[in-house]
Protein backbone atom coordinates (compact mmCIF):
# COMPACT_ATOMS: atom_id res chain seq x y z
CA UNK A 1 0.00 0.00 0.00
CA UNK A 2 2.81 2.40 0.89
CA UNK A 3 4.60 1.71 -2.43
CA UNK A 4 1.37 2.22 -4.40
CA UNK A 5 0.72 5.52 -2.60
CA UNK A 6 4.24 6.71 -3.43
CA UNK A 7 3.78 5.86 -7.12
CA UNK A 8 0.44 7.66 -7.24
CA UNK A 9 1.97 10.74 -5.57
CA UNK A 10 4.82 10.80 -8.14
CA UNK A 11 2.35 10.54 -11.03
CA UNK A 12 0.19 13.32 -9.55
CA UNK A 13 3.25 15.56 -9.09
CA UNK A 14 4.40 14.88 -12.66
CA UNK A 15 1.01 15.83 -14.09
CA UNK A 16 0.79 19.01 -12.04
CA UNK A 17 4.34 20.03 -12.99
CA UNK A 18 3.48 19.69 -16.68
CA UNK A 19 0.58 22.07 -16.20
CA UNK A 20 2.74 24.70 -14.50
CA UNK A 21 4.52 27.42 -16.45
CA UNK A 22 7.02 30.11 -15.45
CA UNK A 23 5.61 33.50 -14.39
CA UNK A 24 7.62 35.33 -17.09
CA UNK A 25 7.30 34.05 -20.65
CA UNK A 26 9.62 36.44 -22.49
CA UNK A 27 13.33 35.79 -22.57
CA UNK A 28 15.73 37.89 -20.51
CA UNK A 29 18.93 39.69 -21.43
CA UNK A 30 22.21 37.89 -20.87
CA UNK A 31 23.95 38.98 -17.64
CA UNK A 32 27.68 39.58 -17.42
CA UNK A 33 29.73 36.40 -17.67
CA UNK A 34 26.78 34.26 -18.79
CA UNK A 35 28.89 32.14 -21.17
CA UNK A 36 31.50 31.53 -18.48
CA UNK A 37 28.79 30.68 -15.94
CA UNK A 38 27.40 28.02 -18.28
CA UNK A 39 30.86 26.57 -18.83
CA UNK A 40 31.48 26.48 -15.09
CA UNK A 41 28.23 24.56 -14.63
CA UNK A 42 29.39 21.97 -17.18
CA UNK A 43 32.72 21.70 -15.38
CA UNK A 44 30.95 21.14 -12.07
CA UNK A 45 29.05 18.21 -13.61
CA UNK A 46 32.30 16.77 -14.97
CA UNK A 47 33.95 17.21 -11.57
CA UNK A 48 31.14 15.27 -9.90
CA UNK A 49 31.53 12.39 -12.37
CA UNK A 50 35.33 12.32 -12.00
CA UNK A 51 35.14 12.42 -8.20
CA UNK A 52 32.72 9.51 -8.17
CA UNK A 53 34.96 7.38 -10.40
CA UNK A 54 38.16 8.46 -8.62
CA UNK A 55 37.04 7.68 -5.09
CA UNK A 56 34.63 4.81 -5.64
CA UNK A 57 36.47 3.14 -8.52
CA UNK A 58 39.14 1.45 -6.34
CA UNK A 59 36.50 0.17 -3.96
CA UNK A 60 34.49 -1.23 -6.88
CA UNK A 61 37.61 -2.89 -8.32
CA UNK A 62 38.40 -4.50 -4.96
CA UNK A 63 34.84 -5.76 -4.70
CA UNK A 64 35.05 -7.28 -8.18
CA UNK A 65 38.32 -9.03 -7.33
CA UNK A 66 36.72 -10.60 -4.27
CA UNK A 67 33.64 -11.66 -6.21
CA UNK A 68 35.58 -13.16 -9.11
CA UNK A 69 38.15 -14.76 -6.81
CA UNK A 70 40.78 -14.04 -9.48
CA UNK A 71 44.09 -15.90 -9.68
CA UNK A 72 47.31 -13.90 -9.13
CA UNK A 73 48.01 -13.11 -12.83
CA UNK A 74 44.52 -11.83 -13.77
CA UNK A 75 44.39 -9.99 -10.47
CA UNK A 76 47.69 -8.25 -11.24
CA UNK A 77 46.38 -7.23 -14.67
CA UNK A 78 43.17 -5.87 -13.19
CA UNK A 79 45.05 -3.96 -10.48
CA UNK A 80 47.50 -2.47 -13.00
CA UNK A 81 44.68 -1.39 -15.29
CA UNK A 82 42.78 0.04 -12.35
CA UNK A 83 45.84 1.98 -11.18
CA UNK A 84 46.25 3.42 -14.68
CA UNK A 85 42.62 4.50 -14.80
CA UNK A 86 42.93 6.00 -11.32
CA UNK A 87 46.03 7.99 -12.31
CA UNK A 88 44.27 9.24 -15.45
CA UNK A 89 41.25 10.34 -13.42
CA UNK A 90 43.45 12.20 -10.94
CA UNK A 91 45.22 13.96 -13.84
CA UNK A 92 41.87 14.96 -15.35
CA UNK A 93 40.66 16.15 -11.97
CA UNK A 94 43.66 18.43 -11.40
CA UNK A 95 43.46 19.77 -14.96
CA UNK A 96 39.73 20.48 -14.66
CA UNK A 97 40.12 22.18 -11.26
CA UNK A 98 42.79 24.51 -12.66
CA UNK A 99 40.68 25.26 -15.71
CA UNK A 100 37.64 25.99 -13.56
CA UNK A 101 39.77 28.30 -11.42
CA UNK A 102 40.71 30.32 -14.51
CA UNK A 103 37.11 30.46 -15.71
CA UNK A 104 36.00 31.60 -12.28
CA UNK A 105 38.58 34.39 -12.39
CA UNK A 106 37.29 35.51 -15.79
CA UNK A 107 33.70 35.38 -14.55
CA UNK A 108 34.51 37.55 -11.52
CA UNK A 109 36.39 40.00 -13.73
CA UNK A 110 33.44 40.43 -16.08
CA UNK A 111 31.12 40.95 -13.14
CA UNK A 112 33.42 43.65 -11.74
CA UNK A 113 33.57 45.49 -15.08
CA UNK A 114 29.81 45.16 -15.55
CA UNK A 115 29.29 46.88 -12.19
CA UNK A 116 31.18 49.92 -13.51
CA UNK A 117 29.52 49.90 -16.94
CA UNK A 118 25.99 49.58 -15.58
CA UNK A 119 26.40 52.94 -13.86
CA UNK A 120 26.71 54.53 -17.31
CA UNK A 121 23.00 53.88 -17.87
CA UNK A 122 22.42 56.97 -15.71
CA UNK A 123 24.26 58.94 -18.41
CA UNK A 124 22.03 57.73 -21.22
CA UNK A 125 24.12 54.75 -22.30
CA UNK A 126 22.87 51.27 -23.16
CA UNK A 127 24.92 48.37 -21.84
CA UNK A 128 24.85 44.78 -23.09
CA UNK A 129 26.82 41.90 -21.63
CA UNK A 130 28.09 38.63 -23.05
CA UNK A 131 26.99 39.44 -26.60
CA UNK A 132 27.07 36.20 -28.66
CA UNK A 133 29.11 36.30 -31.86
CA UNK A 134 28.73 32.85 -33.39
CA UNK A 135 30.94 31.07 -34.24
CA UNK A 136 33.55 33.25 -32.53
CA UNK A 137 32.31 33.07 -28.96
CA UNK A 138 31.08 36.26 -27.33
CA UNK A 139 31.98 39.89 -26.70
CA UNK A 140 32.26 40.56 -22.96
CA UNK A 141 30.44 43.91 -23.01
CA UNK A 142 29.05 46.31 -25.60
CA UNK A 143 28.44 49.93 -24.71
CA UNK A 144 26.16 52.10 -26.83
CA UNK A 145 26.95 55.63 -25.72
CA UNK A 146 26.02 59.06 -27.12
CA UNK A 147 29.56 59.20 -28.52
CA UNK A 148 29.48 55.83 -30.29
CA UNK A 149 29.59 52.07 -29.93
CA UNK A 150 32.30 50.38 -27.86
CA UNK A 151 33.31 46.71 -27.68
CA UNK A 152 34.74 46.13 -24.22
CA UNK A 153 37.06 43.17 -23.71
CA UNK A 154 37.72 42.24 -20.08
CA UNK A 155 40.91 40.53 -18.98
CA UNK A 156 41.12 39.43 -15.35
CA UNK A 157 44.77 38.83 -14.58
CA UNK A 158 46.28 37.64 -11.31
CA UNK A 159 48.93 39.76 -9.66
CA UNK A 160 52.22 38.06 -8.91
CA UNK A 161 55.22 39.04 -6.85
CA UNK A 162 57.81 40.97 -8.80
CA UNK A 163 61.40 42.12 -8.36
CA UNK A 164 62.14 44.86 -5.84
CA UNK A 165 61.58 48.34 -7.22
CA UNK A 166 58.80 47.27 -9.60
CA UNK A 167 55.10 47.59 -8.83
CA UNK A 168 53.10 44.40 -9.12
CA UNK A 169 49.82 46.21 -9.94
CA UNK A 170 50.90 48.28 -12.98
CA UNK A 171 50.58 47.49 -16.68
CA UNK A 172 52.26 49.73 -19.27
CA UNK A 173 50.85 50.16 -22.79
CA UNK A 174 53.32 51.58 -25.30
CA UNK A 175 50.93 51.53 -28.25
CA UNK A 176 52.07 48.13 -29.49
CA UNK A 177 52.16 45.79 -26.53
CA UNK A 178 51.21 45.47 -22.88
CA UNK A 179 54.01 45.12 -20.39
CA UNK A 180 53.09 43.39 -17.14
CA UNK A 181 55.57 42.72 -14.34
CA UNK A 182 57.69 39.96 -15.82
CA UNK A 183 55.66 39.36 -18.98
CA UNK A 184 54.47 41.03 -22.19
CA UNK A 185 51.04 40.60 -23.77
CA UNK A 186 50.14 41.01 -27.45
CA UNK A 187 47.29 38.50 -27.69
CA UNK A 188 44.83 40.58 -25.65
CA UNK A 189 45.26 43.56 -27.97
CA UNK A 190 44.70 41.40 -31.02
CA UNK A 191 41.59 39.84 -29.50
CA UNK A 192 40.11 43.26 -28.64
CA UNK A 193 40.63 44.41 -32.24
CA UNK A 194 39.04 41.26 -33.62
CA UNK A 195 36.01 41.59 -31.36
CA UNK A 196 35.48 45.21 -32.41
CA UNK A 197 35.77 44.23 -36.10
CA UNK A 198 33.23 41.42 -35.69
CA UNK A 199 30.80 43.70 -33.92
CA UNK A 200 31.29 46.36 -36.59
CA UNK A 201 30.52 43.86 -39.35
CA UNK A 202 27.42 42.53 -37.57
CA UNK A 203 25.93 45.93 -36.74
CA UNK A 204 26.67 47.44 -40.15
CA UNK A 205 24.88 44.52 -41.80
CA UNK A 206 22.00 44.56 -39.32
CA UNK A 207 21.17 48.30 -39.57
CA UNK A 208 22.07 48.69 -43.24
CA UNK A 209 24.73 51.40 -42.86
CA UNK A 210 28.31 51.64 -41.60
CA UNK A 211 28.68 51.57 -37.81
CA UNK A 212 32.00 52.48 -36.22
CA UNK A 213 33.03 50.43 -33.20
CA UNK A 214 35.81 51.45 -30.82
CA UNK A 215 37.74 48.71 -29.02
CA UNK A 216 38.31 48.99 -25.28
CA UNK A 217 40.55 46.61 -23.37
CA UNK A 218 40.13 46.76 -19.62
CA UNK A 219 41.97 45.16 -16.70
CA UNK A 220 40.03 45.21 -13.42
CA UNK A 221 42.26 45.92 -10.43
CA UNK A 222 45.25 47.04 -12.50
CA UNK A 223 46.70 50.53 -12.78
CA UNK A 224 47.10 51.20 -16.51
CA UNK A 225 49.82 53.51 -17.81
CA UNK A 226 49.30 54.67 -21.42
CA UNK A 227 52.49 55.94 -23.04
CA UNK A 228 51.27 56.17 -26.65
CA UNK A 229 48.08 56.69 -28.61
CA UNK A 230 46.46 53.70 -30.26
CA UNK A 231 43.29 52.53 -31.98
CA UNK A 232 42.53 50.61 -28.75
CA UNK A 233 41.72 52.23 -25.44
CA UNK A 234 43.47 50.33 -22.64
CA UNK A 235 41.87 51.31 -19.36
CA UNK A 236 41.07 50.41 -15.81
CA UNK A 237 37.26 49.91 -15.60
CA UNK A 238 36.93 53.06 -13.52
CA UNK A 239 38.40 55.08 -16.40
CA UNK A 240 35.87 53.98 -19.02
CA UNK A 241 33.27 56.60 -18.11
CA UNK A 242 35.59 59.55 -18.72
CA UNK A 243 36.80 58.00 -21.98
CA UNK A 244 33.37 57.44 -23.57
CA UNK A 245 31.59 60.55 -22.26
CA UNK A 246 34.19 62.96 -23.58
CA UNK A 247 32.50 66.08 -25.00
CA UNK A 248 35.21 66.40 -27.64
CA UNK A 249 34.16 63.11 -29.28
CA UNK A 250 31.65 63.11 -32.17
CA UNK A 251 28.12 62.08 -31.27
CA UNK A 252 26.24 59.08 -32.60
CA UNK A 253 22.97 60.08 -34.33
CA UNK A 254 20.03 59.32 -32.06
CA UNK A 255 18.17 57.24 -34.63
CA UNK A 256 21.24 55.11 -35.35
CA UNK A 257 21.84 54.78 -31.62
CA UNK A 258 18.34 53.36 -31.13
CA UNK A 259 18.63 50.97 -34.09
CA UNK A 260 21.96 49.63 -32.85
CA UNK A 261 20.59 49.17 -29.33
CA UNK A 262 17.55 47.33 -30.73
CA UNK A 263 19.72 44.87 -32.66
CA UNK A 264 21.87 44.17 -29.62
CA UNK A 265 18.80 43.74 -27.43
CA UNK A 266 17.40 41.11 -29.79
CA UNK A 267 20.74 39.30 -29.98
CA UNK A 268 21.28 39.17 -26.22
CA UNK A 269 17.74 38.26 -25.17
CA UNK A 270 18.01 34.48 -25.00
CA UNK A 271 17.97 33.62 -21.28
CA UNK A 272 15.03 31.55 -20.07
CA UNK A 273 13.33 32.66 -16.85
Amino acid sequence: MLTLAAVLWILRWFRSSKQERPPVSEKLLRPAGESLRREIEKMDEQLNDILIWTFFGPAFMTFMLLILNATPLPAAIIITAGAGVFAFMVWRLIRLINRRRDYRLGFSGERAVAEELNQLMLDGCRVFHDVPMEPYGNIDHVLVAPTGVYAVETKARRKRKTTPGKRDHEVVFDGERLQFPGAADLASLQQARQQADRLRAFLSSAVGEPVKVQAILTFPGWFVINRAKSDIKVLNPKGIRAAVLNNRLPTLPKQLNERVAHQLDQKCRDVEF
